[in-house]
């Protein structure tokens, strides 16, 4: 996948679920709304093909577009 696919709202997420934050802490840090969060980390398992958030993480990492 292209990273230029991925909103800056998705990098942050993925950032955030790569260290450890679940959906309630990231709406908090980033001041958006839970299910603005939840609709996001659906956007991004449906880009990375799949229904799973970890799968989803684990395909980020992989593709390089989270660092740890």
């Amino acid at each position: 996948m292209n990273k230029e696919l991925l909103t800056e709202d998705e990098h942050k997420i993925l950032f955030l679920l790569a260290n450890n934050y679940n959906r309630k802490d990231i709406a908090k840090k980033l001041n958006i709304s839970y299910s603005k969060c939840r609709n996001t980390v659906n956007k991004l398992c449906e880009k990375f093909e799949t229904d799973n958030t970890i799968i989803c993480l684990l395909k980020a990492i992989e593709e390089g577009f989270i660092k740890l």
